[in-house]
């Protein structure tokens, strides 16, 4: 884990925020110090502030800032998103921040609840394509059962999965967590584990042996339109089939028979945030010669019974408005928000006249859960600069080369 520095976060935040978090958390600014000073004169008063708690405070707020500082970036700033529809007002408060490091901490101490799920995103995020990782596919537009009725035999069924044939029945929870930036949901589940001991410093400055009794915790993502499920599994093929068949059984409500897939997937959701890059991604699409980049067009589907699609198809011109524009302005944000995924989309690039003409060319980029359409219709290099701006916009996923074999059903040796 790379060093915490907590002076790093009080100069990326600005004062009106420390003085709401110091207000929060009852933490006085040193005497003579009032946040009516000019901003830049406030940053020692907060280090000395800081500073100044007693060694209990200290442990707390560090502990605290700790967790700030892990999602102030922009990969923690998107599972904070993820973790909310779209139009909410966390969501209007961050277009008013000046940093990722201002958007979690203002996100910590108003909505915790949702700043722990956003911490459980970036987690399984960061396992995606590690050893534990397997990809598998599964036939798109499944249909999930997650209401407490199905949730309960389901925590039963684990539970009695992984107790040994002669132990006492195993503990087992399960957080059901709806992805809403991604249309996805992800299942965290923690199951008893057995007795282990650990080396501990006690008060006397002595070792002692401490029974503990770690929990073995498991992911999986679930993307129906996609039909693409991420396991997060310890313990291999043994522990993926423990899992699997009581998923199909109580989530699925049939059997699943999963193949391993190894192309990266699309997460078309997070167009919502709109298509022109961020000026920090390193692209910039006018070294390309593009004068425009607009959503012209995209699908979406009803998340809840009955399933239904809508089309968003505004005039083809250039000038025309964009796609979320016309959602935005006819005030149907509930038609982006929990009830709808996007299923497909079409992303327009007009490139600047060349030579002596008159009119550029247009590049359109056809979007499904699986890819992007038309991408054999391309050439090299429009392929390469559809590619690359999917990734930055952060719906196509990178991965690494997974070492998969084959496709084969769950059924075989390995999946």
């Amino acid at each position: 884990m790379a060093a915490f520095n907590y002076r790093d976060l009080v100069r990326l935040i600005p004062p009106r925020s420390w003085q709401f978090y110091f207000n929060a958390r009852v933490i006085e600014l040193p005497e003579g110090a009032t946040w009516q000073e000019p901003d830049e004169e406030l940053q020692k008063p907060i280090l000395a502030a800081l500073e100044a708690l007693t060694d209990d405070q200290q442990i707390a707020i560090y502990a605290e800032l700790r967790r700030v500082k892990v999602l102030a970036n922009s990969r923690g700033i998107q599972a904070l998103r993820n973790t909310v529809p779209l139009a909410d007002a966390m969501l209007e408060d961050f277009e008013h921040h000046v940093s990722d490091a201002e958007r979690a901490l203002w996100a910590m101490i108003n909505w915790p609840i949702r700043f722990s799920i956003a911490e459980a995103f970036l987690n399984a995020d960061a396992e995606v394509g590690k050893r534990i990782w397997r990809r598998i596919h599964l036939p798109p537009g499944q249909i999930l059962h997650c209401t407490p009725t199905d949730i309960d035999p389901l925590r039963q069924a684990l539970a009695e999965a992984f107790t040994p044939r002669k132990g006492r029945p195993r503990a087992c929870e399960i957080d059901v967590l709806t992805r809403h930036l991604d249309g996805g949901t992800q299942f965290d589940i923690r199951v008893e584990d057995n007795l282990q001991r650990n080396l501990e410093f006690g008060s006397d400055d002595r070792t002692l042996w401490r029974d503990i009794r770690p929990p073995l915790r498991m992911t999986v993502i679930i993307y129906p339109d996609s039909g693409v499920m991420d396991l997060l599994i310890l313990g291999g093929e043994k522990a993926r089939k423990k899992v699997l068949a009581p998923l199909g059984l109580h989530v699925f409500k049939k059997p699943i028979e999963p193949m391993a897939v190894p192309q990266p997937m699309f997460l078309l959701n997070r167009l919502r945030e709109g298509v022109s890059p961020d000026e920090h991604s390193g692209l910039d699409l006018r070294d390309y010669g593009v004068d425009k980049v607009r959503l012209s067009e995209f699908r979406v589907r009803s998340a809840t019974l009955p399933l239904c699609d809508y089309q968003i198809k505004p005039p083809s011109e250039k000038f025309a408005p964009d796609a979320l524009d016309c959602v935005r302005s006819q005030r149907t944000h509930t038609l982006m928000s929990v009830g709808f995924n996007i299923i497909s989309a079409v992303v327009s690039l007009y490139f600047e006249p060349v030579g002596d003409s008159k009119k550029g060319r247009t590049l359109h980029i056809g979007l499904k859960p699986t890819g992007i359409s038309n991408l054999c219709d391309m050439d090299d290099a429009d392929a390469h600069l559809a590619e690359t701006l999917m990734l930055v916009l952060g719906v196509m996923q990178e991965l690494p080369e997974p070492a998969v074999s084959a496709p084969v059903t769950a059924d075989s040796d390995e999946f």
